[in-house]
């Protein structure tokens, strides 16, 4: 029975004790009214009798309707009230109890639908809020640079595990930490927070500190910056939320300053010694008492040399042509590599001679033409003989081979010169850079393979290298049949 249905009821059975009474005393005073000549006692009794029941019932209807009614109507809010607050609180529960089908019931079920959507609405915000975290976390994680957050009591409340690895502590001892508290036992630590205590943060006009982890294999150089964390008080006013230490691994960019350093130390010297040559074959030339056949070996000491710092600014300049996108211009088109072959033998038989090298070529009659530049492949191979020429011992074998290698053509250089190690075997073929130890002895700029790799490519073709140490090397590319 509903709420309103019982007030109804209630009021309209005081109402009716009310009418009773009333029209009781309605008909009684009309009795008297009109022909009453005497009361007898019974009858006055009876009257009265009738008029105090209609009074005690009234009485009594309206006592119990004044106690009774506000406790049914207000015991059922005070339930569902008590109902609300405990699923408002921490406990378990999520919905509220619905008793009877009344207002309060539908009101209660009303309040469970809500409660129900906002359920539901929280679900799915805690699942994406669990998504966007575990992406993150997925993000930090696979980031190879180190990444440590303090908040604004330097408390470390992040620590990603590249990070964890240069500082060589566990994350459960770094999460949850103060930062001078582990700097007190981890040197690495101290060292990275003594920016953060001078203020050296990103963007100002100081260098960011490169520092260097020794305990790693190859001591890598890592630079750190720092950004400050701003977050929102209540007011929506920023206020300090501490700082993100970054370590960003710049040991590349480190080996490609000492590479262009020790390039431009090579190429120094390379240039010096000719320019050196030529002069003193000059003053020889111009003093009157050289021969003429003197004369005439100066001015081809004079030609080589020439040829030789020719032949290094043009590598230079292509070099130049290729960083600035320039590309490389080709004429493509079917060639013999025999005729490539012998032009690159001819040009390097004075160094052959001169180290008493002996040149084998293995070449097949029936090789078929290649799809190239003839003037870029016969570069290349210039290259790499005057390579192995130079890494060659005195009286040491060379052999050039070529064969058909499926619908390629492969064409080999092979020497029996000191060899490379194979963790080397890509960084030589990178602008400026050679085999520790070997590049300034044999006088090489770093540019000769960088740029025949260039040449190769721009063809269709590749260039590798197989080699071990003490086991010589054997540089091979390919470029496509012509069809």
């Amino acid at each position: 029975m509903s709420l309103k249905l019982k007030i109804r009821l209630s009021v309209l059975l005081l109402l009716l004790l009310l009418l009773g009474l009333g029209g009781y005393a309605f008909f009684t005073i009309n009795y008297l009214e009109h022909g009453a000549h005497g009361i007898e006692q019974a009858d006055f009794n009876v009257a009265r009798s009738a008029v105090l029941a209609f009074l005690g019932a009234g009485t009594a209807v309206g006592i119990t309707m004044m106690v009774r009614l506000p406790r049914i109507v207000v015991r059922p809010l005070r339930r569902l009230t008590v109902d609300m607050e405990r699923v408002a609180g921490p406990g378990p529960a999520t919905r509220v109890g619905v008793s009877r089908h009344d207002e309060v019931g539908t009101i209660a079920t009303a309040v469970n639908r809500v409660l129900s959507q906002a359920q539901d609405e929280r679900r799915a915000t805690l699942a994406q809020l669990f998504t966007e975290r575990n992406r993150m976390d997925s993000l930090v994680r696979s980031l190879d640079e180190g990444l440590l957050l303090l908040d604004e009591q330097k408390t470390i409340v992040l620590a990603n595990p590249v990070a964890c690895d240069l500082l060589g502590l566990p994350q459960t001892e770094l999460l949850g930490q103060s930062a001078e508290a582990v700097a007190q036992r981890n040197e690495l630590l101290r060292e990275l927070l003594v920016p953060l205590a001078a203020a050296n943060l990103a963007g100002d006009t100081v260098p960011d500190p490169i520092f260097t982890f020794p305990h790693k294999g190859d001591a890598p150089h890592y630079q750190l910056s720092i950004s400050p964390i701003e977050t929102l008080d209540p007011a929506s006013k920023p206020m300090p939320g501490g700082h993100i230490l970054c370590l960003r691994n710049v040991s590349d960019f480190k080996k490609l300053d000492e590479l262009k350093s020790t390039f431009l130390a090579t190429i120094s010297h390379e240039l010096k010694t000719p320019l050196a040559s030529i002069k003193l074959s000059l003053m020889l030339l111009q003093n009157e008492r050289t021969s003429t056949t003197e004369r005439q070996t100066l001015a081809t000491g004079i030609g080589e040399e020439t040829q030789r710092l020719l032949s290094m600014v043009g590598q230079l300049i292509d070099v130049a042509r290729l960083d600035a996108g320039a590309g490389i211009k080709l004429n493509v088109q079917p060639m013999r590599l025999a005729e490539v072959v012998r032009y690159a033998t001819q040009t390097v038989q004075p160094q052959l001679l001169d180290k008493q090298l002996k040149l084998d070529i293995l070449m097949p009659d029936t090789l078929p033409e290649a799809q190239g530049d003839v003037e870029k492949t016969t570069w290349v191979l210039i290259n790499l003989l005057s390579n192995a020429v130079r890494y060659s011992p005195v009286g040491a074998p060379l052999v050039i081979r070529a064969m058909q290698w499926g619908e390629m053509v492969r064409v080999s250089v092979e020497d029996h010169g000191p060899g490379i190690p194979p963790e080397h075997h890509k960084r030589i073929f990178q602008r400026f850079a050679g085999v520790p130890g070997r590049g300034t002895q044999a006088g090489s700029s770093g540019l000769g393979l960088s740029i025949s790799r260039e040449f190769i490519d721009a063809q269709g073709g590749r260039l590798w290298v197989e080699s071990q140490p003490e086991m010589g090397s054997r540089f091979l590319f390919t470029l496509p049949v012509a069809v």
